[in-house]
């Protein structure tokens, strides 16, 4: 029952290579901007090989019927699944139920909720595999990772209530439009999207087709760096012992409104978010001591360009979902400029 996967994901060694010279990651105060890159398109500043690279990592998950669950004599074998970082539980759903079924007590004139929890924490459904990983585990992921699937009792204060596909398809068209509002400063672009069109990007995002959804994302981007109102930004709150918080705060491309200043970088960014985490000397930064900072389970650099993270690392609901990992020591520190998201349905 226990196969040996491929090995999936990117090494922090190979995202820096990879962002050399493509990114132009400069540890100079403030990243350096070519005279053409405020106009250049953005869809032209994507190189498509590198985002696979970044984002086409993969988990192999043990999934266990909680014991208290157990309608038989014996436990039933663990369900494996590799699963990309890409995609979201609700799409093994089916295969755990088909799997399980057997051994769970029926429910008369009920249906069964299904729930997923790690080390006892709910699993939020509405977010990607990926970054439920790098909150809650980090870049040390174990293989496999283990899961515990429940049928019933579904913790309503801690996760979305959950009736179908359709809810998971609402979730993340909408997680999508509000991208595409907070790049364009307006919906009319997504708006404007034929529903084909529509339906073909939820079509990849089903199989966690990256290149399919990213042939739409083209559409859906600003003309050059220099229209873009933010960038789709969320950073999660983690760790050991720190309640996993979400939070919007508005993410611009460069440091002034001219397009012509310095690039917001990672660190830049993150001080702006989380002061008390973020150290800045000379215009260089650092988190302090214990901290995180992770993507598709790999250390950020922190003097990365931000727009360069948010085209070729964003999920396929075209966010950016940038983890903070707090050592066990660390309160989780909110920002008083920043949306707290930590509610269920951020």
């Amino acid at each position: 029952c226990d196969p040996q996967p491929e090995a999936g994901g990117t090494t922090s060694a190979a995202l820096v290579a990879a962002m050399t010279p493509a990114a132009a990651a400069s540890t100079a105060p403030a990243p350096a901007v070519a005279a053409d890159l405020p106009q250049a398109a953005m869809a032209s500043l994507t190189e498509f090989d590198v985002q696979r690279r970044m984002c086409g990592g993969r988990v192999l998950l043990r999934v266990r019927l909680s014991c208290d669950e157990i309608a038989w004599v014996t436990e039933p074998c663990p369900l494996f699944v590799l699963a990309p970082r890409l995609a979201y539980l609700p799409f093994f759903f089916h295969e755990v139920f088909e799997h399980f079924k057997a051994f769970v007590p029926p429910l008369i004139g009920q249906s069964y909720e299904l729930w997923f929890d790690y080390a006892g924490v709910p699993l939020r459904w509405h977010y990607p595999i990926g970054v439920l990983v790098d909150v809650l585990v980090g870049t040390e992921v174990p293989t496999p990772l283990d899961l515990t699937v429940h049928f019933r009792g579904g913790p309503a204060k801690e996760v979305l209530p959950f009736s179908g596909i359709g809810d998971l398809k609402n979730a993340v068209m909408s997680a999508i439009r509000q991208a595409v509002f907070l790049q364009h400063g307006s919906a009319t672009p997504w708006s404007k999207l034929p529903m084909q069109q529509q339906q073909r990007l939820w079509d990849a995002i089903k199989t966690a087709d990256l290149e399919g959804c990213c042939a739409i994302r083209r559409s859906l981007l600003c003309e050059s760096l220099s229209r873009c109102k933010g960038l789709p930004v969320r950073v999660h709150l983690g760790g050991a012992a720190a309640k996993h918080t979400v939070l919007l705060h508005p993410a611009p491309a460069f440091q002034s409104d001219d397009a012509g200043g310095a690039l917001v970088s990672v660190g830049g960014f993150l001080s702006s978010v989380l002061p008390p985490l973020v150290d800045e000397r000379a215009g260089h930064f650092s988190v302090v001591e214990g901290v995180e900072v992770i993507a598709h389970g790999i250390h950020i650099p922190l003097e990365t360009p931000l727009y360069w993270i948010a085209l070729h690392a964003s999920y396929l609901d075209q966010f950016v979902h940038l983890v903070v990992r707090l050592p066990s020591a660390n309160p989780t520190p909110l920002s008083p400029t920043c949306d707290a998201g930590g509610g269920l349905g951020t």
